[in-house]
């Protein structure tokens, strides 16, 4: 039993570091001049060569607005920025969403599964987030959907919640990952009181805390669900 337990630590350990193929927004505008700079669903970042890419945003509608910062008659800048583009979009799980604006004000929206085999899948993300210290919090090495799965089918497969949890805590170690996985981990156990450990263990390694309270679902007692807010409480 011991040396099975070794060998399924050893796989998982094999997991780590891999790409994520969630959702991504890509942001570029032609124009040789104007520094340009990005805020989605409030949060503003700026923008390197006037293009930027963020990646595991959450699937669904996003507010994206593009601002150019004013000129004066003299060609010289002022304080106020006047937007060029504003809209809500829809980003989908496992796509990558390109909006390009043209020096005449034009946008192009496109869209593309993406796939691992590509060449522009592993492009370098950009993360310029001026006010929050890095899109994701500087987290990356989130584990794809495929990945994932397999790891939830090598935890099922644990008869023992001691020995689940124990992989678990493995797994958590080596990987980062979105809130909604880490709720998926959550319904692999059947005691609360392992649910609430695995919610704990996941916070500082998960990229999208601001969804953390979409745990509180796994959670069935009002005793745990006030333990984790005062243990995020206490973390932040």
């Amino acid at each position: 039993m011991k040396k099975i337990f070794t060998l399924i630590i050893s796989s998982l350990f094999s997991l780590s570091l891999l790409a994520f193929d969630g959702s991504r927004l890509s942001i570029s505008a032609v124009t040789s001049s104007q520094e340009l700079s990005v805020e989605v669903d409030g949060r503003k970042f700026s923008m390197k060569d006037n293009s930027i890419t963020l990646s595991y945003l959450a699937q669904g509608y996003h507010q994206v607005k593009v601002y150019r910062q004013a000129k004066r008659g003299n060609g010289n800048t002022f304080g106020r920025n006047v937007i060029i583009y504003t809209n809500s979009v829809l980003l989908k799980r496992g796509f990558h969403l390109d909006i390009t604006i043209n020096r005449f004000g034009k946008v192009l929206v496109d869209e593309r599964r993406m796939d691992i085999n590509d060449e522009w899948y592993n492009d370098q993300d950009d993360y310029y987030d001026s006010d929050n210290g890095g899109w994701n919090n500087g987290l990356n090495n989130v584990m794809n959907t495929r990945e994932f799965e397999t790891v939830k089918t090598s935890l099922r497969k644990e008869w023992f919640e001691n020995n689940r949890i124990t992989s678990a805590k493995f797994i958590i170690e080596k990987n980062n990952f979105t809130t909604a996985q880490v709720k998926e981990m959550m319904m692999l156990f059947t005691f609360e009181n392992n649910r609430l450990e695995i919610a704990k263990l996941a916070y500082n390694k998960t990229i999208d805390k601001n969804n953390y309270y979409q745990l509180n679902d796994a959670l069935t007692f009002s005793n745990s669900k006030e333990e984790l807010a005062r243990f995020i409480r206490q973390s932040r």
